[in-house]
């Protein structure tokens, strides 16, 4: 080793002298490992700094005046060493028809609760926590309770999904463990006090009568702890248990009303969220168990202080309560736009079956997002590391083609899919003795659901192109887009319902829709202009 800076730092060889060169020389050894040979001092620094290092550290431990003359003392030891060179062989993907089909099923299973829930109360008239033949007073109360759980639970349940899931790829699973654990507690505290908000502010201004009131506050309080345990499970990537553990509450509620017990519908779907909140509850207590038993002892413990927790969380907190509100927003102007109705919101039948008509739509739509995703982050790896630094506009030029072709394709076959579900309720209802599809037909439902059908179809694009965004940490323009689009559905959505008639609060849900996919789009069209950077600045 060249010994010129250190004989120039000291007089002479000594121990003192040789003490700190060992420091340095261990402390080189430590930056560089696995990382290859540095270029310069200024690679050197930047190695010093992701180590953990300020200038005060170079000044205690090593006894220069900062992190760049530490760099350039360091540069001594670059010729000592020889370094590994890491190549990396990634496994052969299936087939693109075979993955193409293999992540679509995938996609579609994250969606598949609702559609069980969906499809159960389209066809036999009842689902877990909905009924075709409940009277309209009765109803309404589930509704809206129904709608309050959503909304409470979309922040939470992005919170726990978003930092469990980010620690157990990190496999950091005793952080999953106690994060996890630590928010589900706060954010059910959370539901209980927005309850008794709920109940005291009908307590004060009377807005509905007291049985109204205790059939939504009963349908909050379990929905919403419902959802937010599925949270565990949709941070572990297990669509298909929360799918089963929503067809089991299905069951429930046919062996208490039909099969056995001829319990009412109420009392039916109430037990039965009973019996599903507490086995939902013991599997995923259990699965949170088993990540602290599959740490390592290596792994850190130390948990991020909570203010800074939730300040990391708080954009994607936001989007998941704006994203709820924007889904139910159109329905509750539907609901109270009707003129001489015993309360200010009145179940709509008419404009409820539209909207979950339309859903099997979107139901369909979403599992191209996984389809999509897939393709891009197996590509991007790939050609990131096909591409020099001086290359970066070729680079970025392939994925600006990506995001406009797959755009195009998805609004495609939108077409298509908004066209076939509508065929296949028009002819089933046309040619078979299926009675219950009649009421699909009965206007103002089609109108209905056509409108919904394409506000989906551009929800749905917009939400798969967050997809991007969000795996490289970048939110603002998400959560930006989302809080314009619920306004503009309150404001277009408030004023045709009053004008024109309930079914046109769809148009609020529509303009909504094309609004928040133009944000998306505009910053879709700069992220993929500027990829490259994205790529590198992600985390």
């Amino acid at each position: 080793m060249s010994n010129s800076i250190i004989n120039n730092t000291f007089e002479g060889p000594n121990p003192e002298t040789l003490k700190m060169v060992k420091e340095w020389r261990a402390l080189y050894e430590a930056i560089t490992q696995g990382k290859g040979r540095p270029l310069n001092h200024w690679e050197i620094t930047a190695l010093l700094e992701i180590y953990g290092l300020r200038d005060i550290d170079a000044r205690e431990q090593y006894g220069l005046e900062s992190l760049f003359a530490l760099a350039k003392m360091l540069t001594e030891f670059i010729e000592d060493y020889k370094y590994e060179v890491k190549t990396y062989e990634l496994e052969a993907p299936p087939s693109k028809v075979k993955r193409i089909t293999l992540n679509y099923f995938a996609g579609m299973a994250f969606a598949l609760p609702m559609l069980i829930q969906v499809f159960f109360t389209l066809v036999i008239g009842y689902g877990l926590w909905s009924s075709l033949d409940l009277d309209v007073r009765t109803a309404t109360a589930i509704a809206v309770g129904t709608f309050a759980a959503l909304v409470v639970t979309g922040g939470p349940a992005q919170a726990i999904g978003r930092k469990g899931l980010f620690y157990i790829k990190m496999e950091e699973y005793n952080l999953a463990h106690k994060i996890s654990g630590k928010l589900f507690r706060i954010f059910i505290v959370q539901i209980i006090i927005v309850g008794i908000l709920i109940y005291l502010m009908n307590f004060v201004f009377d807005l509905i009568p007291k049985d109204m009131m205790l059939y939504l506050i009963v349908y909050y309080f379990l929905l919403a702890f419902l959802f937010t345990t599925l949270a565990i499970f949709y941070m572990m990537e297990l669509y298909g248990t929360i799918a089963l553990y929503i067809l089991v509450g299905v069951v429930l509620v046919y062996f208490f009303h039909i099969l056995f017990f001829h319990l009412g519908i109420i009392l039916s779907q109430v037990l039965s969220l009973l019996i599903t909140d507490v086995i939902v509850f013991v599997d995923a207590f259990r699965r949170i168990r088993k990540l602290k038993e599959k740490s390592r002892e290596k792994e850190g413990d130390a948990e991020p202080r909570l203010s800074l927790l939730f300040y990391s969380l708080n954009p994607y907190m936001i989007y998941g309560t704006l994203y709820f509100l924007f889904l139910i927003m159109d329905r509750i102007l539907a609901w109270s736009a009707t003129p001489f109705q015993p309360y200010f919101i009145w179940f709509n039948v008419r404009d409820e079956i539209g909207l979950d008509w339309a859903l099997i739509v979107l139901i369909l739509l979403i599992g191209m997002s996984e389809v999509i995703i897939y393709e891009f982050m197996y590509r991007v790896n790939v050609d990131i590391t096909k591409h020099r630094y001086d290359e970066t506009r070729i680079f970025n030029k392939i994925y600006q083609r990506f995001f406009l072709k797959y755009n195009i394709i998805f609004f495609v076959i939108s077409f298509f899919v908004i066209i076939f579900v509508y065929f296949a309720i028009f002819l089933l209802a046309k040619y078979t003795d299926w009675d219950f599809l009649d009421v699909f037909m009965v206007a103002p439902t089609p109108f209905i659901y056509l409108f919904a059908a394409i506000s989906y179809a551009f929800l749905s694009n917009a939400l798969t192109n967050i997809l991007f965004f969000f795996s490289y940490s970048r939110y603002k323009a998400v959560v930006k887009g989302i809080a314009v689009a619920v306004v503009v559905n309150i404001i277009v959505g408030l004023i045709l319902s009053r004008l024109l008639g309930y079914e046109y609060a769809v148009f609020g849900l529509l303009t909504g829709s094309i609004l928040f996919w133009g944000f998306v789009i505009h910053f879709g069209n700069r992220f993929f202009k500027n990829l490259d950077y994205y790529y590198y600045s992600a985390y």
